[in-house]
Parts: C-alpha cells; structure tokens; sequence
C-alpha cells in the first residue's frame, strides 16, 4: 500500500505541475487540467445508476452465484496447486498498480506535444475514472472484509493451507479486514474505467477499442491467478466499466462543449442587394 500511495502522490505532483515544468502554451490549450476533477461527484454518483445499476446489482448477484456453485473455491484451487501458473499473474499485478498512474499522465504530455486536446482531455478522464473505481473498490473492501484465496505470497496475501472452501469467508462491518485486499479487484475495476473511456472518447478508433480492453481483459485474467478470486475480478470489471463509460460520456461531452463552431458564410439577397453573411 505505501508503494501505491508514493505512486499516487508522484504522479498526481507531476500531472498536475507539468505546466510549470514543461511551459505550457496557455494559447493551445483550451481545457485546464485542472478539469481532471470535471464533475466528479456526479460522475461517482452516476456510475452507481450506469445502465440502471444493474453492474452494481449483478456484480454482488455474480459473486453469490459463484461463491455458491464452489467455482470460486476450484479456480483458485488450480492455481493455488501450480505454482507456475499462479507465477504468470505477476505482471499483471505490477503493471496494474502503475498504469492507472502513468498512462493519464503520458497521455496529457503527448496531448500537449502535439496539441491535441482529445489526448489531452483523454488524460484527465483516465485519471478520473482511475481515481473514482479505486474509491469504490476501496470501499467496498473495507465494508465486505473478504479473505483473500492466499494463492501465493505476496505483498499483504499469504499462502493459504486451508483444504476445506473458505471463498464464503466474509467480515462485514467497515475495516475489519484493512481497504487492500478483498472485494471486488481493484486491478479489473480500474482496468476497465480506463478501457471504457479510452473506447468512448475515440469512438472512431476500432483499433483503441481492442487494445484497451485487451490490456483490460490481460490485467483482470493475470490478478484472478494470483491475488483474487474469480468473482473479485468480475465484479470489478462490472464496476470499472460503469466507472469507465460514465466518466467518458462526461468527458466528451466537455470535449464537444470546447470546439469552436465552424464559420459559416453564404450569400444574402435582400429586395435590391446581395451580401455576404458570416456566422459562427
């Protein structure tokens, strides 16, 4: 956690003081970046209602299911059995914590080399998108308290030797079991809120589609081998991608807001003259 936190902090120093260091060309920029929090009590607030909360409603249905049927408890039995495979997951837990961080950042500076607002808008909504899904996760985990499969050991998860299902093992309340690990994934939810914007704000892109949720479907697959149980990774895809499509609704919306209309001039007879008439 302090690894993600120093993470966090760095890089929201950086984003939000890259003006300063890089000079910013007041001119080309018609978005601040200080609209990274662009109506983020509303767009919090609308990702719970996204699509009449029924990623919410089936994110908890999902996981009772899966609890349930026993599938929880035998995916992670087959990793836990393997230690190869539970190995695989690795990158994808690392690479997780850093992207949600990185890539906004990059994608602003690479906005503003080529003064490109749609990139530079694009930054921002990831790191909102980013920011409100581990907001939920985080206090989701802290409300559930659900023991972690322990698969491997690593960071705050332990190698479990238990034999008999413990995936039902929950301890309601808020904060009995710490805001880290639990239900639902942090890794998927923030994952896909940031394919769900890149998807929404580039439309046009088919190719960005695919990347995005490649890089999505990669993260919340590797974390399931290693760190979460299976409905963990639903669950946050669930939520990252009302998270994901209710940001970048928003943010487009910004987006069209800010283009200037296009000059308009046509020819304007009247009863004994002709003009030219311009409108914007």
């Amino acid at each position: 956690m302090r690894v993600k936190q120093k993470l966090i902090i760095v890089s929201a120093i950086l984003f939000l003081a890259q003006p300063c260091l890089f000079g910013q060309n007041s001119e080309n920029t018609a978005i601040p970046v200080s609209n990274i929090f662009h109506d983020i009590g509303k767009n919090a607030l609308h990702a719970l209602t996204y699509n009449y909360g029924i990623n919410f409603l089936t994110a908890g249905a999902g996981t009772l299911v899966l609890v349930e049927s026993g599938f929880d408890w035998e995916y992670s039995r087959l990793f836990r059995a393997n230690s190869t495979l539970a190995c695989l997951g690795f990158p994808s837990l690392y690479i997780g914590y850093i992207t949600p961080f990185v890539l906004p950042v990059a994608l602003y500076l690479a906005g503003q080399h080529r003064v490109d607002e749609r990139l530079r808008v694009t930054g921002m909504a990831v790191l909102q998108a980013s920011l409100i899904s581990i907001a939920y996760t985080s206090f989701f985990k802290g409300i559930t308290g659900r023991i972690s499969p322990g698969i491997v050991t690593v960071l705050d998860h332990t190698k479990s030797n238990k034999t008999e299902d413990f995936s039902s093992d929950f301890a309601w309340g808020f904060g009995r079991r710490g805001f880290i690990a639990g239900w639902p994934s942090a890794h998927t939810a923030t994952a896909f809120s940031m394919a769900a914007v890149l998807s929404e704000l580039y439309q046009d892109k088919t190719w960005v589609k695919i990347a995005a949720y490649s890089y999505a479907a990669v993260i919340g697959l590797g974390v399931s081998f290693c760190v979460h149980w299976s409905s963990e990774v639903l669950s946050g895809m669930l939520i990252g991608y009302a998270v994901g499509k209710t940001v970048g609704k928003s943010f487009n919306r910004l987006l069209q807001d800010t283009r200037p209309n296009p000059v308009r001039v046509s020819l304007q007879a009247t009863g004994n003259s002709i003009g030219v008439r311009v409108s914007w």
